[in-house]
């Protein structure tokens, strides 16, 4: 059987896409909260979905919801935060064996559905408030994942180049938010926030496996029917503004390895060439970066360049000696020239384009690499196949290459180092 696709609105700020295959075994269901990142509520937002996929009014504690979970062939719910461009996602999963390989013919994916709409639209709740007990144990564990990426310094300094490089734009903020508001979070905000957000984020459900889709679609149609709606689309990412001239910051911290984080800006719209670039330039471990001012030159322990499609920003981030910051610096940006020159191989690109080409092939492997693809297509107003992107990638002349090199201006030079002479 091929591959089914579908896509429908269920109402204002609604969509549910399908996505079926029967090469899979399992079915994915995700249904995605999404709203605009804010300093004021990104903590409170962050722990919603912890608490959702551990909980709820029918299942109190995550014990009883575990077993309920191991009695549907070990099926699995599971929340998460993540960041695109200037949004937060809050998102709830769940994952289960498509009912064709039960025993008994028993409807797996339809008794898991209704169970992850009871963890999203009835929580447990006592007192017009999330239930205090296990809400103090998913704050305490956004605090741990927060604390996490402080302690993991190559993290630590992404996060603190973010600050310079997106300035008071949205893309500044972590998606789990900063400890500070995270622990001002209580047990009745964050449920007062759990009812804005139903009522008002963009919301996008997708099932992808190797199931039936339609008992799916009509549980979660009559779900969301029954709940009002106060959508107003305001759910926007803007490419980031280029500084009048580039900004050099530079944390005393007490590390062994120095990192460097590096910000280029552009707002070229060619998507696919600006993709290609990015791999030959740093990306791959056979790009310039990695061939060049990793191993050729001995300046960094890691260098590596990665393209945020939302934002238009080109990031660099590497690890180095004190002593070979500045080197590092200027071989990165004459690593660039020589891509805005044109100073590269035809193999290069043949290179790049398989390996872009793999990682796209790769989407059709997972049900919830398909989910998340698409998830980001619907996000960017697009909605092309992985097979349409590849011949996107295939279609990129090196001109392309060569102009999506020249638009990219350094916008930001962020350095990590110990104090030290």
């Amino acid at each position: 059987m091929a591959l089914t696709y579908s896509k429908e609105a269920l109402s204002d700020g609604i969509t549910l896409t399908s996505i079926t295959d029967e090469r899979f075994k399992t079915n994915y269901i995700t249904i995605n909260l999404i709203t605009n990142l804010n300093s004021d509520t990104a903590a409170v937002n962050a722990v919603i979905p912890l608490i959702l996929s551990k909980s709820n009014s029918k299942y109190n504690t995550i014990t009883e919801l575990n077993k309920k979970l191991t009695s549907l062939y070990g099926s699995n719910i599971s929340g998460d935060v993540f960041k695109i461009g200037d949004s937060q996602g809050i998102s709830l999963s769940a994952s289960c064996i498509a009912d064709r390989y039960t025993f008994k013919g028993e409807k797996i994916t339809g008794e898991l559905t209704d169970l992850l709409l009871v963890c999203l639209f009835s929580p447990y709740v006592e007192n017009e408030q999330f239930y205090e007990k296990n809400f103090l144990l998913c704050k305490q564990e956004l605090i741990d994942d927060i604390d996490a990426d402080i302690n993991d310094k190559r993290t630590y300094a992404v996060i603190r180049a973010g600050k310079t490089i997106y300035g008071d734009e949205p893309a500044s903020i972590t998606s789990h938010g900063d400890k500070q508001n995270a622990e001002k979070v209580t047990a009745k905000s964050a449920y007062q926030q759990y009812l804005n957000l139903l009522k008002t984020s963009k919301i996008e459900i997708l099932f992808t496996g190797g199931g039936n889709a339609e008992e799916f679609k009509i549980k979660i149609s009559e779900a969301f029917k029954k709940y009002p709606r106060l959508y107003n689309n305001n759910v926007l990412s803007n490419k980031s503004k280029l500084k009048n001239q580039a900004v050099n910051v530079i944390e005393n911290l007490d590390v062994i390895q120095s990192k460097m984080v590096m910000a280029f800006k552009s707002q070229y719209d060619n998507t696919p060439a600006v993709k290609l670039m990015n791999a030959v330039f740093g990306s791959t471990p056979f790009s310039k970066l990695f061939l060049n001012v990793r191993e050729k030159l001995s300046l960094c322990y890691y260098c590596s360049a990665g393209y945020n499609e939302q934002k238009g920003v080109l990031i660099v981030d590497s690890g180095v000696e004190k002593e070979n910051i500045e080197k590092a610096e200027k071989e990165i940006i004459n690593q660039l020239k020589e891509m805005s020159d044109g100073n590269f191989e035809q193999s290069e690109i043949d290179n790049s384009v398989l390996s872009i080409i793999n990682n796209i092939r790769s989407v059709n492997d997972s049900p919830y690499a398909l989910a998340n693809w698409y998830l980001r297509q619907s996000y960017s107003g697009t909605n092309f196949t992985p097979e349409q992107e590849i011949e996107k990638i295939r279609s990129v002349k090196k001109e392309n290459i060569i102009k999506a090199a020249q638009s990219f201006v350094l916008d930001t030079v962020y350095v990590l180092t110990n104090k030290g002479e």
